[in-house]
């Protein structure tokens, strides 16, 4: 594990466009997975600015909620062509998001995780982090061995989210499972906030423990975190 301490935002959201970048320039046609939040926004201003083109490079989102259509406000699908991909280039047959609203969960499970190893496996994963150790929608105790599938979502998870979503967001969310994230053959952690202080000293504690799902990441080969001055 490498870290990175960035002492403002505008560093923050440099470095985090700065190792995509170095990501993409050594495989133009990288497999990505995408996050939703506060936190990757300044990454995805820095990347729709930086004269680059993503033509080839396929994308994959994190999570969604249950029950939402990709044209839902609230739907991470609409955030991410709100906030990243409206600003670029980019081929619609390169998107796969995960369908909140899809018939059957477990087929649309089963479509996104065939998706996936059809384009070669994630070459990033993009991660934020929630305060209680989430990633993805991952919430504690969940089971490290599994790839996309439904989950209850925390209280703590549904109560952040609402706030910042300004509206009550769904109990059930899809997600790519840790054994997927795991399977990254990069992994870019992204912590800003104080909220995250107790999660990343988890993390840094080196100790893997399923209460903090993001300790599964600490054997990963390729994981980078870039993270607030203010939380060492």
């Amino acid at each position: 594990m490498l870290i990175q301490w960035c002492k403002d935002s505008a560093c923050f959201d440099s470095r985090a466009a700065d190792h995509v970048l170095a990501a993409h320039a050594r495989k133009p046609d990288l497999v990505v997975a995408l996050p939703t939040g506060r936190t990757p926004l300044g990454l995805y201003s820095q990347l729709r600015q930086r004269p680059v083109c993503f033509d080839r490079v396929r994308w994959f989102n994190l999570d969604e909620y249950v029950g939402l259509a990709p044209v839902d406000p609230l739907s991470y699908a609409y955030f991410l062509r709100d906030n990243f991909f409206r600003g670029l280039s980019v081929p619609l047959t390169n998107i796969r998001l995960l369908r909140g609203d899809a018939p059957d969960l477990l087929v649309e499970s089963e479509d996104y995780d065939r998706a996936i190893q059809q384009a070669g496996g994630l070459d990033l994963a993009i991660l934020g982090l929630g305060a209680n150790g989430h990633i993805a929608f991952n919430e504690p105790g969940a089971r490290w061995n599994r790839a996309t599938h439904v989950v209850e979502l925390s209280e703590q998870t549904r109560a952040t989210n609402s706030e910042q979503q300004g509206n009550t967001v769904p109990g059930l969310g899809i997600t790519m499972g840790i054994a997927t994230l795991r399977s990254a053959r990069q992994v870019l952690l992204l912590v800003s906030g104080e909220t995250k202080r107790t999660a990343l000293q988890a993390l840094l504690s080196g100790y893997p423990d399923p209460q903090w799902p993001v300790t599964s990441l600490l054997d990963h080969p390729a994981l980078m975190v870039i993270a607030d001055e203010g939380l060492r």
